[in-house]
């Protein structure tokens, strides 16, 4: 078994390869099951993007969270909510320097050692991440990437993915009731590494640049672009240095 203590909280579907364990996802599973693997070789980032990376080193999961008993609102911040599940997870492994990128990214030290997608579904939303476990830096994406074993964790990747997967399934269990609620807002808040910063945001119609200033109440970033604040609900930011 290569997810014992995950498999303990929750039911864990373990992935031979596969091209993305979002398309392994059964919609009709129960709260919290997960799909997990070592070696995904087609997995789906935003924009369209391809999450590649070489086999046994790094996380690929899919939660499923079914949703019937939760508001449009509440829905809405799980992106987030799964962020700082997996913030969480990462930051003791990294001597607590796992911080947030507005809206999906986990970084350390600013280097990206995590994604998250999420998708929805008949019954709920699909919540997917990758954690790069054990590349090296040469095996790294980009020169923006990083590791868990670059930033100083010392486990073999099954122990690290175990780890992270079985901390991840516990946090949004903990983290559902809160969806949507002020303690939430401001505990994702804290965690952004982008508030403070001096951001681009890509958006369909152009580009925004500005200063992230905080967090609003759905979520939203909020940009001082100079003139006034805009909420940004929707974008690729990036961290201007």
């Amino acid at each position: 078994m290569l997810f014992p203590g995950a498999a303990r909280l929750s039911t864990v579907v373990e992935l031979g390869t596969v091209g993305s364990t979002f398309d392994a996802v059964d919609d009709r599973a129960e709260q919290l099951t997960a799909w997990a693997t070592l070696d995904q070789r087609a997995g789906r980032g935003r924009l369209g993007r391809e999450w590649v990376s070489p086999a046994g080193k790094c996380l690929a999961a899919t939660v499923l969270v079914r949703t019937k008993r939760l508001s449009e609102d509440a829905i809405g911040w799980l992106p987030l909510a799964a962020g700082l599940a997996l913030a969480d997870a990462l930051d003791p492994l990294v001597a607590d320097r796992a911080r947030l990128k507005w809206p999906n990214d986990v970084l350390v030290d600013g280097r990206k050692v995590a994604g998250i997608l999420c998708e929805r579904r008949s019954t709920g939303v699909a919540v997917g991440f990758g954690v790069n476990l054990t590349l090296t830096e040469d095996e790294l994406p980009t020169d923006a990437s990083t590791s868990l074993s670059i930033e100083g964790a010392d486990a073999t990747a099954p122990v690290l993915a175990d780890s992270v997967l079985a901390h991840v399934i516990r946090s949004l269990g903990d983290l559902l009731p809160a969806l949507g609620t002020e303690p939430l807002r401001a505990a994702v808040a804290a965690s952004l590494d982008t508030i403070g910063r001096d951001v681009r945001v890509l958006l369909p119609a152009g580009e925004l640049r500005g200063r992230a200033v905080g967090l609003g109440p759905h979520g939203e970033l909020q940009v001082d672009d100079g003139s006034g604040i805009v909420d940004v609900r929707a974008g690729d930011v990036v961290h201007v240095r």
